[in-house]
């Protein structure tokens, strides 16, 4: 890593012009590097490269990860493959990871994303004849996924014209379903879809929901058709309104309790005895969506014979639904102890977007016992910029707390208040922590509270590699560039240039560097959201069973 050289920060021009000379200088037997430096032409590279990018893409003796790498980037800058580049693509295929699915070669892209940047000639008759060489199977595969990667009209006409006359005859029973669903505004799609749909089970149609299909849609399909109206109705598929006139209010609302308690039993019969129910995720959103419905909902969410599973799925719908509601239950409850489960699922969920109509249920929280749900709530209160004499004594209380994520949490909150002298708990914690989620997490207090006077820590962040090598992203890595990105001097400009360039595996990475680079253009673009807290979250709560740090 330390052998490739650094990049300097500068214009676009002169930016591509250092990652054009690298590219030239990099060795072929260091395909990771090229893919890197391959990579970074797609951010500060423009058409004028796309000469460079088809050279590399038909070149044989590059890697295969090089070549796909620049067929994705001379797509972004308006690469088009005719219909004999498209065969020479295919002809040299080398190996498939799946049925009817051709690649370039190991983790190659499919023909789908060939196809996407292909352009027709005057009579198409050279991507059709390409077309021919694959399988009816891979042709309907692309054919369903020409809504979310647009193929030329003709294209797609000519691949539906084939797969109705013939090709639907050699295709799976889903591949067939995945093309009529993609297609269900034609007429001939449409009547397929019909007569298919009566024949599925509940499970297949909620999978047609999961493609796409509305709920109204699916009504639709089994209108005339009792069998499947009674699977779909039965499995909750339908719309509120069709369901209350399916069964009626009183019947339905029985179906909806009944699931419920179908639901806890499984949790809690040993030997799964009980299955569970398929249809219980859609009883939990009714259950909010209906009015007459949400009495019984309240009911079960303070019913301790309940399963706590149970419940916390009924409260994490009602958050979504109805998100004042399930605050002021969570502030009730917390008065038991043993809701302490869900009310910390209720402190995780507010935690993450707080409002100011949050704080109270933040302070009962940070008053009680349970430590995880200390750090859910200290979370929010630092977000809502708490303050005040009797909020730094608090704080300065937690510092001493048993989990290290509160303490941490406390450091932060006196920093924000101005208490320095706790700044090198949190760079030690960055740099030492025993636990990769815990130096993540000082990483991000630093970024928010510190990031300027603790820039060769963030620094030193971006060029740790992860625990399975440098092509894993490493905890913090995230949180190490959201705040570099957020300082935005030259100097961590060029950090995240050559992070990029070494191989620092970060989900924002990409998009700090087109933020900056559109900045400095004066084009108008969002912000770099920061990162997902999901990964110190879920080891909090217990979702991800790691160890809990000193």
């Amino acid at each position: 890593m330390s052998s490739v050289p650094s990049l300097v920060w500068s214009s676009r021009e002169n930016i591509r012009a250092q990652v054009l000379s690298l590219l030239q200088a990099a060795p072929s037997a260091d395909p990771w590097l090229r893919f890197r430096i391959v990579g970074l032409l797609g951010i500060f590279g423009g058409p004028e490269q796309l000469p460079l990018l088809r050279t590399l893409l038909f070149d044989t003796r590059e890697d295969f990860s090089v070549r796909n790498r620049a067929l994705w980037v001379g797509a972004r800058h308006g690469l088009r493959l005719s219909g004999t580049e498209l065969s020479q693509l295919l002809h040299r295929t080398s190996a498939r990871t799946c049925p009817g699915h051709y690649h370039l070669g190991p983790c190659g892209p499919s023909l789908g994303t060939l196809l996407d940047p292909a352009r027709l000639d005057d009579d198409g008759t050279e991507v059709e004849a390409a077309l021919l060489q694959v399988s009816s199977e891979e042709r309907a595969r692309i054919l369903a996924d020409s809504d979310t990667a647009p193929l030329p009209a003709r294209l797609v006409e000519g691949l539906f014209t084939r797969w109705h006359q013939s090709d639907r005859h050699e295709v799976s029973e889903a591949g067939n379903l995945d093309v009529a669903l993609a297609h269900r505004e034609r007429p001939e799609a449409w009547k397929l879809l019909t007569e298919w749909t009566r024949e599925l089970t509940a499970y297949d149609q909620q999978g047609l929901l999961y493609g796409g299909l509305s709920r109204e849609e699916l009504a639709r399909l089994v209108r005339d058709a009792p069998d499947a109206m009674q699977r779909a109705a039965n499995a909750l598929l339908l719309p509120l309104s069709d369901l209350r006139g399916y069964f009626g209010e009183e019947a339905l609302l029985r179906l909806l309790l009944r699931i419920v308690r179908a639901e806890s039993s499984a949790w809690t019969v040993p030997y799964g005895l009980v299955e569970r129910q398929p249809a219980f995720a859609r009883a939990t959103v009714l259950l909010c969506e209906w009015p007459e419905a949400r009495p019984f909902l309240y009911r079960y969410l303070c019913d301790f014979t309940l399963a706590t599973e149970v419940r916390h799925e009924l409260l994490d719908s009602l958050f979504d639904h109805d998100r004042a509601v399930a605050i002021r239950w969570a502030l009730v409850a917390a008065r038991y102890a043993d809701n302490t489960p869900l009310v910390r699922f209720v402190l995780r969920l507010a935690a993450q977007r707080p409002e100011p109509g949050d704080r109270p249920l933040f302070l009962t929280g940070l008053r009680g016992t349970d430590d995880v749900s200390q750090c859910f709530a200290l979370e929010g209160l630092l977000a809502l910029g708490e303050s005040g004499a009797s909020w730094c004594d608090r704080l300065g209380s937690l510092i001493h707390a048993n989990h290290p994520a509160v303490r941490l949490r406390a450091a932060a909150g006196l920093a924000q208040q101005g208490r320095s002298e706790w700044l090198p708990m949190l760079r030690h914690a960055a740099l030492e922590a025993p636990e990769p989620w815990l130096r993540a997490d000082a990483l991000r207090w630093l970024g928010q509270v510190d990031a300027e006077a603790s820039r060769p820590v963030l620094l030193r962040a971006l060029t740790t590699e992860g625990p399975w090598g440098n092509r894993q992203i490493a905890p913090g890595a995230d949180e190490a560039v959201w705040a570099l990105s957020r300082l935005g001097s030259v100097e961590d400009l060029c950090a995240l240039l050559d992070a990029s360039l070494k191989g620092c595996c970060s989900a924002l990475l990409d998009e700090a560097l087109e933020f900056h680079l559109a900045r400095q253009e004066g084009h108008p673009v969002k912000n770099v959201p920061p990162p997902l807290r999901s990964y110190v979250a879920d080891v909090l709560d217990g979702s991800l069973r790691v160890g809990a740090g000193t």
